[in-house]
C-alpha cells in the first residue's frame, strides 16, 4: 500500500498461458476460507484470474484494521498492484458480498483507470442511516456482531457455542452499550466506541457515504439484493444514482440489479422464515455473475446487454419480472388509514385499515417498557445470531407474527378481506401521529400479509427514533403528551396480497435485539443506563390521520 503496509492476497490463475481478465475481492473474513477457495477455483476454471485479499489488519495482512477507514485507498492500491502483474490483461472487475461489497463502493470514486466493472452485493450506501442507525435507532445486533467478527473470526460469532459467552439474555440486556465490546471479547474495539460516540449523522459518517458520489464512479455495477436484507433500498439508490449521475454512457446505461425473496446470504433454499416462494425463486447467483463478467471483462454478450436494468421477484405470485426504473413509474401511492375504538392494543380485531380517512375516534394506548421489549422475530435481517428470546439463531424473512401481535404493547391494524389481489411494489412508509410521556422513544412498523388461516407473514418493517423525527442531523426531544408527526420508512418490497388475504400493520416501540432499546430517558445511546416506561398514544382522527402508504401497481384496494 502507499504507506508501506503489505496486504496478503491469494491468487488463482487458469491452468494455461495468460494474461487474463481479473476479478478482485477484499475481505475481513479471511481470504483462505472455503468460500473464497471455491470462488477462486470457479473463476480460474473459466478463464479469469481471481485475487482474494485480507483487508488491512486482518489475518495475514499487516497493519491495523479500522472499519471502512482504509478501504478506499487500499482498494485503489490493490487494483494498481494487480494491474501491474504479468498475468493480468489490464481489465479488472471487483466482486464481493457485504463487507466485500462496501470495499468496492468505497474505492470506486477514486476511479482507477484499470477498474472496468463491479459486482457489489447486499451492502449499504450510507453507513449511518442505512447500516448502524436505521431511522436514528442503533442497529445493535448487526453492529455488535460486526465489531466482534472483525476483531476475532467468523466462527466465534456464528457458532452455537458462543451463547455461553455473549449470545444470551444477560449479554444482550447489558447496559451501558459502550461496554459490550469488552463484555464479548475482553478488550475495547475502537470503531465500536466511535459508532456509539456519533449517534447523529454528521462529519464522522459523511466520508463513508456513497450517496452523492455517483458522478465520480466511472464503471457499471451488478448488484444482488434480497427483500429480507436491510440494504435493498441502498441497492436501488445506487442504481438510480448511477443511471442519473454516472460520468459516462457505459456507467449510466449498463447498471444491473437482481432482487429476490432472500436475506443476506446467497440463496440456497426456496423458503425463508417459514414461507415457501417456490422452485422458481432460486437463482444461480454465480451464473449471473459469470454472464456479467463475461460481458464486462471479455466482451461476450449472450443477450445481457439488451436486458432491462432491474430484475425483481414478486412474492405472493412468486414470479420474476424485468423493470426499467425504480420506483416504478406506474406505481400509485395509496393510503390505508388507521381506525379503532381505542382497543387496538388489547384486541386483534379492533384496529382496522381502510381507504376511508378517520373521523373522531379514540386514541390507541400502550405502555412500552424497555425492560420487556418486543423481540425481534423474522424480518429484514443481515445477521442470524442467538438472542435472549430463542434457542435457535434468528431467522430472517416472513416469520409468523401472531404471538407478538397478542402482546399488549403491539397495536394491530388490519384491512377487511381483500376482494381482489393487490400488488405492492416499491418504497413503503407510515405516517404516524402519536404522543408519548417520554422525552425520547421509538416507534416501529411492520407490514404483514394475513392468510385466510390467520398466519401473519411479515413482509417488511421500519423504525424511527423520536429525537430524529425532524432529520438525522439534529436531535429534538419530545414534550410529554404533545402529539407529533412521525414518518417511518420501511424497507422496499414487492408482493401481491392475494384475494382472501388481509393487509396488516403492527405498530409498537421496540424490535430487540435487532435494534437497541430506547430507554425513554433521552440519555446518550452508548452510556445511558436509566430506564423508564413510556406511555404511548397513537392518534387517528380527522386532524391526525395516521396511515400506511403503499405503492400499488395496477391495483385498487377493494374489500369483500
Amino acid at each position: 500500500m502507499r504507506d508501506g503496509v503489505r496486504l496478503s492476497a491469494d491468487v488463482f490463475l487458469p491452468d494455461r498461458d495468460g494474461p487474463f481478465p481479473t476479478i478482485v475481492t477484499r475481505t475481513p473474513y479471511e481470504s483462505g476460507r472455503d468460500v473464497f477457495l471455491d470462488v477462486g477455483a470457479y473463476w480460474s476454471r473459466r478463464g479469469f484470474a481471481f485475487v482474494a485479499q485480507d483487508c488491512r489488519g486482518r489475518f495475514e495482512s499487516e497493519g491495523t484494521f479500522r472499519a471502512y477507514a482504509d478501504d478506499p485507498t487500499d482498494g485503489y492500491d490493490t487494483i494498481e498492484w494487480v494491474g501491474g502483474q504479468s498475468w493480468c490483461d489490464g481489465k479488472i472487475g471487483t466482486w464481493g458480498r457485504s463487507y466485500g461489497g462496501l470495499t468496492q463502493w468505497l474505492s470506486a470514486p477514486l476511479a482507477h483507470p484499470q477498474l472496468t466493472c463491479m459486482a457489489p452485493h447486499v451492502i449499504c450506501d450510507d453507513f449511518y442511516s442505512d447500516c448502524h442507525y436505521i431511522g436514528g435507532a442503533f442497529q445493535l445486533m448487526l453492529s455488535l456482531g460486526a465489531a466482534v467478527i472483525w476483531q476475532t473470526n467468523l466462527a466465534t460469532v456464528v457458532g452455537r457455542q458462543s451463547r455461553h459467552i455473549f449470545q444470551n439474555r444477560r449479554f444482550w440486556r447489558h447496559l451501558p452499550l459502550i461496554e459490550m465490546d469488552e463484555l464479548a471479547i475482553g478488550r475495547r474495539v475502537d470503531y465500536w466506541r466511535e459508532w456509539l460516540a456519533h449517534p447523529t449523522y454528521g462529519d464522522y459518517w459523511k466520508p463513508f457515504d456513497i450517496r452523492g458520489r455517483h458522478e465520480a464512479i466511472t464503471v457499471p455495477a451488478f448488484q444482488q439484493c434480497g427483500w429480507f436484507d436491510p440494504y435493498t433500498g441502498a441497492g436501488f439508490r445506487n442504481l438510480t444514482g448511477m443511471q442519473q449521475h454516472g460520468p459516462n454512457q457505459k456507467a449510466r446505461e449498463q447498471q444491473r440489479i437482481l432482487v429476490g425473496p432472500w436475506s443476506h446470504e446467497e440463496p440456497e433454499f426456496t423458503s425463508l422464515g417459514g414461507r415457501d416462494f417456490g422452485p422458481g425463486s432460486l437463482v444461480d447467483i454465480r451464473n449471473e455473475e459469470h454472464r456479467w463478467f463475461d460481458w464486462q471483462l471479455k466482451g461476450i454478450d449472450d443477450g445481457i446487454g439488451a436486458d432491462p436494468p432491474i430484475r425483481i421477484f414478486t412474492m405472493g405470485v412468486n414470479s420474476w419480472r424485468n423493470e426499467s426504473q425504480w420506483p416504478l413509474e406506474r406505481s400509485v401511492t395509496t393510503p390505508l388509514f388507521f381506525h379503532s375504538t381505542g382497543r387496538a392494543a388489547s384486541s386483534m380485531d379492533d384496529g382496522s385499515l381502510t381507504t376511508d380517512p378517520p373521523g373522531g375516534e379514540p386514541v390507541d394506548r400502550f405502555a412500552y417498557d424497555p425492560a420487556e421489549p418486543v423481540p425481534t422475530q423474522g424480518g429484514v435481517l443481515s445477521v442470524h445470531m442467538m438472542t435472549a428470546h430463542a434457542e435457535e439463531p434468528l431467522e430472517a424473512g416472513a416469520v409468523d407474527q401472531r404471538d407478538l401481535e397478542a402482546r399488549g404493547d403491539v397495536l394491530v391494524y388490519t384491512t377487511p378481506v381483500l376482494a381482489d389481489p393487490v400488488e405492492v411494489t416499491g418504497p413503503v412508509s407510515v405516517v404516524l401521529f402519536a404522543e408519548s410521556t417520554a422525552v425520547d422513544t421509538d416507534f416501529t412498523a411492520r407490514l404483514v400479509d394475513v392468510h385466510p388461516d390467520g398466519t401473519a407473514c411479515l413482509v417488511t418493517e421500519g423504525i424511527l427514533r423520536a429525537r430524529y423525527r425532524h432529520g438525522l442531523e439534529q436531535t429534538e426531544l419530545l414534550a410529554s403528551g404533545v402529539p407529533e408527526k412521525f414518518e417511518i420508512t420501511l424497507s422496499p418490497t414487492s408482493i401481491v396480497f392475494a384475494s382472501g388475504h388481509r393487509i396488516r400493520l403492527d405498530v409498537s416501540s421496540s424490535n430487540f435485539p435487532r435494534f437497541s432499546r430506547n430507554l425513554n430517558t433521552g440519555e446518550d445511546v452508548g452510556t445511558g443506563t436509566r430506564m423508564q416506561v413510556a406511555h404511548q398514544a397513537v392518534l387517528h382522527s380527522e386532524s391526525s390521520p395516521s396511515r400506511l402508504l403503499l405503492p400499488l401497481i395496477d391495483s385498487v384496494v377493494r374489500f369483500t
